[in-house]
């Protein structure tokens, strides 16, 4: 009988004494780790899409190649399993340094065997030789003969290193057959391996490292959906869908105890060293360890710290860093911007200060230098105090312009200089400490920063040797402390400062920012006291430095676009406010003030014209921000939004919370103008709530004026301030019957409005004055205010007068239809008075943030697509809409739609 041979070993039968099993081989264990399709990982998401790109039997070879931690091995692991499931025959083989040829050929056909291939039967062929070629040759043929789909999985290639070893893969690529799919991961193609071929004509499929980055959706489900929306994208950015970071996380959440973070951080060193870098020489990893202390990556930044001329490059042409080295910019190509990953780069610091700290603090200088040079003074500060260069972080902040960095490049800016002062070093540099009374103001601490700020300007009153530009710094930061700081317009401090803007404006001395500045505080001053046509020319005085400075041009536009708002220019006041808008989401997006401010100036200007009560708004001004430094026009905007949203809703108990919230705050951080602002506000909600008597004691607690002409005083007063006391005072003595005084309050400050162009406060004095005549039994009166109203309303849809006192309205508006039935104002006020029931039956509708995005993303959309866009599963979406279905009284989807819009809860158009 002829011998068989196994095409494992010598010549022998299979079922006779001397037959081996793979099991009966040395180091058995070994063996079957290497031919076993490993199992499925905790927490494993499902990606069917890149599941289907990468399944092998799609073509004749599949490749994935990715840096390590990208889940090359999940992936192709996942592919065998389904196509086992699906009766396809899978052999896998796991790579590794030590496969000489003699050895690999034999895992391959053990794990084909143990995959379903019959080799125990396989004559010889007669005259062929017993090499690993001729091993791989009949497995080939073996596969070819079974005739049906044969995968065959070579995992952890980049281990492969022997030249005869490569060459049994490339003959399998070149020469097997049809039926077979040859399957391939790593994190490199040996320089040996030729796939190329096989890739350009048609054969082979490459499945690279950005495909295997987790996207927002899948990350989310790798998080069981538990992470808020902020929190998911806090870890994208810090994650970039790298699998491996994504893991770390979880890992830490689910141990959720602090001792932990020790070991995950000794888990992500081990695996970086071992895994990561394995294949690195000491130079390049010395290298890597230089790079990492690089916040972001430049070719010149890079060449000229290390002091070499190939940086960039070398770096790019790491494979261990494929897929670890992102793009941050998409410049020209010379100034293209990358960073490593951020696990990587923390990784790279820490062991760059533990292995050579003097080296890591002399590479950090070194980019401080450099980032200076190159007008990134923030940047350049964070590596000189990293470096433990305290000193240089000063220097390079005064270089910069110290208080100038706010005007130029923004708050958020300035206050992450800030962050990098030292006492020691502040206490030798007076102008950082008028950037730490600057960054006072705009946090809120206006009482630490005035006492910052007189000190300094006693120590250097005397001396003779104070330079120009530390003059020009006081001057800034005076003006700051009067805008954000809530110093009265009536104050000594207030007409100093204006006496010193208007030198610094016209002066010749100083160049045109510092010129440019000044003509902007003017304008700003000017607004407040409501001298629009004063404030618009300095405000052209001021452009040319407005448009050096985009942080700027943003406060500009919606100064300009207050002075239109208040004037009943509603569209002009759109558009600056839009244009404002643009400009802070597109570069400063960091700073909430600026990008924020925008935002509650466009829905002060949308409850003037539309202030029923609106379920999907009640939540999109956030209080934090009241309290990071805005100026005071922005904080009253935002005041008047949140306590009038409160207030349309009949949330009466949260306005009056929210005001004595405010008054806490303004109080307590010196902003004696904005405190003055709520106490007003809060008399008014007061009043509102039927509590004449509290809100006269809250009156005379802040010492508000009473007789119309304090009350109506822009000489002593903001005009916003103004037209709180002159409101409040107004409704107090409408609620107290006290109708004569009343009238000759309403009198004044119609007046007053008239002639300093307030059609805002005209339209909110003419709608009280309604108010008060219907009130004191005088319906003829109130007739005519009404008529004087729709006169404006004509011009400038502004409602908000008619809507907190909507039943005495409706009132007067019928009263005047029954007089004036060919009024040309009839359809008008037919209008308004449909608007006004619709605030009736709107008032106490609230909807959560997530209720409000599902209404929004509904029509048109199927659960599955609201879901994907709102990062909810379909169960989530159809949750939310029941309770919308229910609170909107409605069974479908197009009726909740319907409804939303004759609510006013989703625009027209949503």
């Amino acid at each position: 009988m002829a011998e068989r041979k196994n095409g494992i070993g010598t010549a022998r039968s299979p079922s006779g004494p001397g037959a081996e099993s793979p099991a009966s081989q040395p180091f058995p264990w070994l063996l079957v780790q290497k031919i076993t399709v490993p199992d499925r990982v905790a927490a494993y998401v499902h990606r069917a899409e890149l599941v289907d790109r990468a399944m092998p039997t799609r073509r004749p070879l599949t490749v994935l190649k990715a840096s390590g931690g990208f889940g090359k091995t999940t992936l192709l692991a996942e592919c065998c399993r389904e196509l086992r499931r699906k009766g396809v025959a899978v052999a896998w083989v796991s790579l590794d340094e030590r496969d000489e040829p003699a050895v690999l050929d034999t895992y391959i056909a053990v794990a084909c065997q143990s995959a379903g291939l019959d080799l125990l039967d396989v004559s010889d062929l007669d005259g062929a030789g017993d090499g690993p070629e001729r091993r791989i040759g009949v497995v080939a043929r073996e596969i070819q003969v079974s005739g049906k789909p044969f995968v065959l999985a070579f995992d952890e290639l980049e281990r492969l290193e022997k030249s005869a070893s490569l060459a049994l893969l490339e003959f399998l690529i070149e020469h097997g057959p049809s039926n077979l799919h040859l399957a391939m991961a790593g994190r490199r193609i040996p320089d040996r391996l030729n796939v190329a071929g096989a890739v350009l004509d048609g054969r082979a499929g490459l499945v690279t490292t950005e495909e295997m980055r987790f996207s927002r959706f899948h990350a989310a489900e790798f998080f069981n959906r538990r992470l808020s929306r902020d929190a998911l994208s806090a870890e994208m950015k810090r994650s970039l869908g790298w699998p491996f970071a994504l893991r770390i996380s979880r890992n830490r959440m689910q141990r959720g105890r602090a001792g932990d973070a020790g070991v995950a951080q000794d888990i992500v060193e081990n695996w970086i060293e071992s895994r990561l870098f394995a294949d690195l020489g000491g130079d390049d990893r010395d290298f890597i360890l230089d790079v990492g202390l690089f916040d972001w990556i430049d070719a010149p930044l890079l060449d000229e710290v290390l002091e070499r001329g190939d940086s960039l490059r070398r770096l790019q042409s790491m494979p261990a860093l494929v897929g670890l080295l992102e793009p941050v910019s998409a410049g020209p190509a010379d100034n293209d911007k990358w960073r490593l990953h951020p696990l990587v780069r923390e990784h790279c610091a820490e062991r760059r200060l533990r292995e050579d700290p003097q080296r890591f603090g002399a590479i950090h200088r070194r980019i401080a230098e450099g980032l200076a040079r190159r007008g990134d003074p923030v940047a350049a500060m964070r590596h000189a105090a990293a470096g433990g260069q305290p000193v240089l972080a000063g220097e390079i902040l005064e270089r910069a312009g110290g208080v100038r960095l706010w005007a130029l490049q923004g708050l958020a800016q300035l206050q992450t200089a800030d962050r990098y002062l030292t006492e020691d070093v502040i206490s030798t540099r007076p102008r950082l400490v008028l950037v730490r009374c600057l960054v006072g103001i705009m946090s809120g601490r206006a009482e630490e920063a005035r006492r910052r700020y007189h000190e300094v300007s006693e120590t250097l009153s005397n001396r003779q040797d104070v330079g120009r530009e530390f003059l020009v710094d006081i001057c800034i930061v005076g003006g700051v402390i009067v805008i954000y700081g809530g110093e009265p317009v009536s104050s000594t401090w207030t007409r100093t400062l204006h006496r010193n803007y208007t030198k610094l404006a016209e002066s010749k001395h100083f160049d045109p920012v510092t010129r440019g500045f000044a003509a902007y505080g003017l304008c700003t001053l000017y607004q407040l006291l409501a001298d629009f046509e004063s404030a618009l020319d300095w405000f052209e005085r001021a452009r040319p430095f407005l448009a050096r400075s985009q942080y700027m041009s943003v406060y500009g536009a919606l100064l300009t676009g207050q002075v239109d708002m208040t004037r009943g220019r509603v569209q002009d006041a759109e558009s600056h406010y839009r244009k404002a808008q643009r400009v802070a989401r597109k570069s400063f997006v960091v700073d909430p003030v600026a990008v924020t401010g925008a935002a509650i100036m466009l829905r002060e200007l949308q409850l003037e014209c539309n202030p029923a009560p609106s379920a999907a708004e009640l939540r999109r001004v956030p209080l934090a921000l009241v309290k990071q430094g805005m100026p005071f026009s922005g904080f009253a905007a935002a005041c008047s939004v949140l306590i009038e949203q409160h207030l349309q809703a009949g949330r009466i108990r949260q306005a009056l919370a929210q005001t004595e919230e405010f008054l806490h705050h303004t109080r307590g951080a010196g902003l004696k103008s904005f405190a003055r602002y709520v106490a007003a506000t809060r008399v008014s909600v007061l009043v509102i709530a039927g509590r004449p008597g509290d809100a006269e004691r809250a009156r005379r607690l802040e010492d508000l004026p009473i007789d119309p002409a304090s009350c109506v005083d822009l000489t002593r007063q903001s005009w916003r301030e103004m037209e709180a006391i002159s409101c409040a005072r107004l409704r107090w003595l409408t609620a107290t019957r006290r109708f004569g005084e009343g009238r000759d309050l309403a009198r004044a400050l119609r007046e007053a409005a008239i002639d300093h162009q307030l059609k805002r406060t005209l339209m909110r004095a003419t709608g009280l004055s309604m108010v008060l005549e219907q009130r004191a039994g005088e319906p003829e009166s109130a007739v005519a205010h009404l008529k004087d109203f729709l006169e404006l309303f004509s011009e400038t849809p502004y409602a908000w007068a008619l809507f907190q006192d909507r039943g005495v309205c409706r009132a007067a508006m019928t009263a005047f239809l029954e007089r004036h039935p060919e009024s040309p104002y009839r359809e008008t006020v037919q209008s308004l008075s449909k608007a006004l029931r619709r605030a009736d039956e709107v008032r106490g509708l609230v909807l959560s943030q997530r209720e409000q995005a599902v209404l929004q993303s509904l029509e048109g959309r199927g659960d599955k697509q609201i879901g994907a866009e709102l990062g909810l599963t379909s169960h989530g979406v159809r949750y939310h809409l029941r309770k919308l279905f229910t609170k909107l009284g409605v069974t479908s989807r197009a009726e909740a739609v319907r409804r939303a819009r004759e609510l006013g809860v989703i625009a027209p158009d949503s």
